[in-house]
């Protein structure tokens, strides 16, 4: 990892330090105190190798101070003051050689630049080069102090051929974690199955309670963290098979990406470090599997419950002087103020801390400012190829890096997020009451924001236009609300360097609720604004209007009726004594306008709800169009989703409905209706010659 990358990763986690003040009363003991309890006992703290010959060789780069510089230290008073301790007098200046010299694993980065902040070390915060050549530049001399998984087998043999002793001591813990995609019904596996399916001897998922489909049990490179972690904790003894080399992920991004994919992931399993998924490279298309009946989460890996609990170690030459700078600073890591500092910097301390973190078991991810921010992208706009400069060596760039510089990205994006949470679109997810806030009734505590650093989020093309999203992931563990949740802000080239099209200014739509229908059903609508053509605005809401006027009709009213009293009391009773909220669904495609209003669904198991009633504007004049007659004549049917529409609900039954796949229509159907799908698909219903309807989703469609 190039200096830039690793100084624009540092920039996140030091502005969490300094902007995230907290009251820091006393430890919970001594630093050279025993543990507490057998589960929170380290591991030995030192491993001794020995032999001779020649340095490991260099890998392409090395970490090493930038020569011509001075450095001079002192801590950083903000830091300091913000966590509630004061380093050593002259610790500072002790450690100011120190910096260029500190190597490690790719998910101690935010830990040695939180260390680096709190010294206020000068120049750039340590590079990081990986675990495996941070060993080998602790070996060849080009590192004094590494931040590291324990050492492989290979790593070891390595050192005692170099004649080689380390110290190798435990700072913080972590775990080993197994992920899965989303989609795989599988929430769980014993710590057997685990060591089954990686020696081979468990191969499909009906095993495990899941589909019969077969397991693509994905491993690291050898050498990698993650990969000597799955040996020593989760093998027991045994070797893991041999995998066909495109089963091996040489980079842990690389790996969640490969488990998190919509194409051919939900049959993947793959493993990481609890710290990397949680705090560094998250999103909401993996979900990790318990393990013996434990989730893995902060508080279980704290409490020793989590059965692959495992630490990031302190490594240094065992002949390293006592009173050397890397020893002095793995001493005062271990101290209760270090442990503070990591604690801060997302990680699992040691022991519990008193007084460290604002609320019990709240993840420090989720600290920081959430008002004021300034983008660090730069000036001009970037290819359409740029996103993959987003991440480098398995580290996203901060959020910052997403936004044109000074742009106050961070009210922008909170903004947004509260904007959706307060509009009937999140009712389902969040409320079923119409006199409490969408986001109150099912939240476990206020939405108070992302931070400015908050680091799981990734874009994405989105819908007919291909606009550009950016995605924020809030996973099951997240403080605010009861499940994950993705909120997808629209990134426009005005505001982001990666944006894509000017924001609309010309357009907007604003939800109403109207009236009680039925007795268990409120009607929302809406209404357009057309700035720059108000008279057609106008004409679009006198005929929305006069539409909605008419709803619910006899036969809808029927359907509509029946569809409410199956959810409510078939599937939640709890929802029964609310009313159902009917909104629209509104797309635009091309100069059209597209209003739905689709029977949607948000418990339960999911099937395809039918569409009660659609319309379609032409904004150039405001006219009421059939969007089914102005589509392309070539629609991907093949590729679409297409089922019989639900003509019937019955408490306590799943709606019959038929779904076809390889789907092409017969000469002669006809397209009576079209609407566009919420995120950007097509949406019809289709006559075939013989009478038989048929309702139809366009995924990726153009």
């Amino acid at each position: 990892m190039n200096r830039r990358a690793t100084a624009l990763f540092a920039a996140v986690y030091a502005a969490l330090l300094l902007i995230s003040p907290v009251s820091c009363g006393g430890g919970a003991g001594r630093a050279d105190s025993p543990p507490a309890s057998a589960s929170e006992a380290a591991p030995p703290v030192a491993t001794t190798v020995t032999a001779s010959s020649e340095p490991a060789p260099d890998p392409e780069t090395t970490a090493s101070a930038d020569p011509g510089i001075t450095p001079t230290a002192a801590p950083d008073r903000a830091v300091t003051a913000a966590l509630g301790i004061t380093p050593p007098a002259g610790l500072a200046e002790e450690l100011s050689g120190l910096w260029g010299a500190i190597d490690g694993s790719t998910a101690a980065i935010p830990l040695t630049t939180a260390l680096h902040a709190v010294f206020g070390g000068a120049g750039a915060p340590p590079e990081h080069y990986t675990t495996l050549h941070a060993y080998y530049n602790l070996y060849n001399g080009s590192a004094d102090l590494i931040f590291v998984t324990y050492p492989s087998e290979s790593e070891l043999a390595a050192a005692r051929d170099l004649g080689i002793e380390l110290d190798i001591i435990p700072v913080v813990k972590d775990a080993l974690v197994f992920l899965v995609n989303a989609g795989n019904p599988v929430d769980g596996a014993t710590l057997e199955q685990l060591r089954n399916i990686y020696t081979g001897k468990i191969m499909n998922w009906k095993t495990l309670g899941g589909p019969d489909e077969s397991i693509t049990p994905y491993q690291r490179a050898p050498g990698s963290g993650s990969q000597t972690l799955l040996t020593k904790l989760a093998m027991g003894g045994a070797e893991p098979m041999r995998p066909s080399t495109e089963w091996i992920i040489g980079a842990m991004d690389i790996l969640v990406e490969v488990v998190s994919s919509y194409d051919n992931g939900r049959d993947a399993i793959g493993y990481s470090m609890f710290y990397y998924v949680n705090n560094m490279y998250g999103n909401s298309r993996f979900k990790l599997l318990s393990v013996d009946g434990v989730q893995p989460s902060r508080d279980t890996i704290a409490r020793g419950e989590y059965p692959l609990e495992d630490y990031y170690y302190a490594v240094t030459r065992k002949d390293t002087p006592a009173g050397s700078p890397s020893r002095r600073l793995v001493d005062w890591l271990l101290t209760e103020d270090g442990q503070r500092v990591a604690a801060r910097a997302g990680y699992i301390p040691l022991r519990p801390l008193e007084n460290v973190l604002p609320g019990e078991g709240l993840d420090p991810v989720y600290l920081g400012e959430t008002d004021h921010s300034r983008g660090t992208g730069g000036t001009e706009l970037k290819p359409a190829d740029a996103l993959d400069e987003l991440v480098v060596h398995g580290v996203r760039k901060p959020l910052s890096d997403v936004f044109y510089d000074g742009f106050n990205y961070i009210r922008h994006i909170n903004s947004e997020i509260m904007d959706w949470l307060n509009s009937p679109m999140s009712a389902y997810q969040y409320s079923e009451s119409p006199d409490v806030p969408p986001m109150t009734e099912n939240s476990k505590r206020p939405f108070a924001g992302i931070p400015s650093g908050y680091p799981n989020y990734e874009l994405a093309d989105m819908g007919s236009n291909h606009d550009r999203y950016l995605r924020v992931h809030l996973p099951e563990s997240n403080p605010f609300f009861r499940g994950g949740m993705t909120f997808d802000i629209r990134l426009t080239s005005d505001i982001s360097p990666y944006g894509v099209g000017a924001e609309v200014e010309d357009f907007s739509a604003e939800y109403h609720r109207d009236r009680r229908m039925l007795p268990n059903v409120d009607l929302f609508t809406l209404t357009v604004e057309l700035p720059q053509s108000p008279e057609i605005a106008e004409e679009i809401n006198r005929r929305l209007k006069a539409w909605t006027d008419g709803f619910p009709g006899d036969g809808d009213a029927e359907l509509l009726d029946a569809f409410v009293k199956w959810y409510t009391n078939t599937w939640d009773a709890d929802l029964s004594e609310y009313a159902y909220w009917l909104q629209p669904v509104y797309g635009r495609w091309g100069d059209y306008l597209s209003v739905s209003y689709p029977l949607m669904l948000h418990d339960g198991p999911w099937t395809h709800q039918p569409v009660l009633h659609t319309l379609c504007f032409d904004m150039n004049t405001g006219e009421a169009v059939n969007l089914a007659e102005h589509l392309p004549q070539a629609l991907p049917y093949s590729k679409a989703s297409v089922f019989d529409p639900i003509v019937r609900y019955e408490a306590g039954t799943s709606p019959s409905q038929a779904i076809y796949a390889d789907y092409v229509p017969a000469e002669g159907s006809v397209m009576t209706s079209a609407w566009i799908l919420e995120g950007g698909g097509l949406g019809a219903y289709v006559t075939e010659p013989d009478g038989r309807r048929l309702q139809i989703d366009f995924y990726g469609w153009e």
